[in-house]
């Protein structure tokens, strides 16, 4: 690859996948695994690899933020965190021993289109009441019990197999058990440092990380990562969840479809 093209893909995919991150909760994965895949032609498991190395780094400066704007339900963080590390550890495990890599991008892409579809067709009933943007000074007890532990443990579960930081099923979760939608942002952000890393840490181990592309990546995604969640703050809930749902159905679509017409 040409040395003029590489880092210009490697600032797109620092820039755009992290800026997503903190601004929409959800990691950046469903754009920086298939930008790894396609524009670094790189396994599916080793973009799986690089993708939560990323996360784990890089949501600490929006996660810094998005404390001091009180977005970080602690209670909640704690139990979803632990729940889905247990989840995480069992699904990428079963990923680096056992999982063809067509059929896990076939799984990326559905996961990716089915959550997408939910989260829009669900914004788009609520549409007047994401209207405010609501911190944890205006809001009481929120869920931290044990459907929060059984879903985030599912959903960690579902993060391992699918290589991703996590947010995609977080925010989906938090939201369903009636978190504010920047509470379900940042909480999410935070939550991804620890399953991203451990992900990260299981592939490692299992022999797929490629160092240099996480390090040419991951540095200037630290910057993209403080601008998105400093966006957080002035974006509508309304407009972050719209965003998020559109997002990874386009990704998902795309990554499904050429996956399923490789594999038939």
């Amino acid at each position: 690859m040409d040395l003029l093209l590489y880092w210009l893909y490697v600032i797109l995919t620092a820039l755009i996948p992290g800026f997503m991150a903190t601004w929409l909760g959800v990691g950046g994965c469903f754009l920086r695994i298939p930008m790894l895949i396609y524009l670094f032609n790189v396994p599916i498991k080793t973009a799986y690899c690089i993708n939560q190395a990323i996360i784990a780094l890089t949501t600490l400066p929006g996660v810094i933020v998005h404390f001091r704007n009180k977005y970080v339900y602690k209670k909640g963080l704690i139990v979803s965190a632990i729940a889905a590390c247990l989840g995480v550890s069992i699904g990428a495990y079963i990923v680096a021993k056992y999982v063809p890599r067509l059929l896990l991008r076939v799984i990326f892409g559905t996961a990716c289109t089915l959550i997408g579809i939910y989260v829009l067709n669900k914004t788009l009933k609520m549409k007047g009441k994401l209207r405010k943007i609501v911190s944890l000074t205006e809001i009481g007890e929120l869920e931290h019990g044990y459907k929060l532990f059984t879903l985030m443990f599912l959903a960690g579960f579902a993060t391992g197999i699918c290589g991703f930081g996590g947010g995609i099923y977080y925010i989906p979760v938090f939201i369903g058990l009636g978190y504010p939608t920047h509470v379900a942002v940042g909480t999410s952000s935070t939550e991804m440092i620890f399953t991203g890393g451990l992900g990260t840490t299981v592939l490692t181990y299992h022999g797929f990380m490629k160092w240099t592309l996480f390090l040419a990546i991951g540095i200037p995604t630290l910057f993209a990562s403080w601008i998105g969640a400093k966006m957080t703050k002035i974006s509508p809930p309304y407009l972050l969840r719209l965003a998020y749902a559109l997002s990874i159905i386009g990704v998902g679509i795309f990554v499904a479809i050429e996956a399923l017409l490789k594999i038939l």
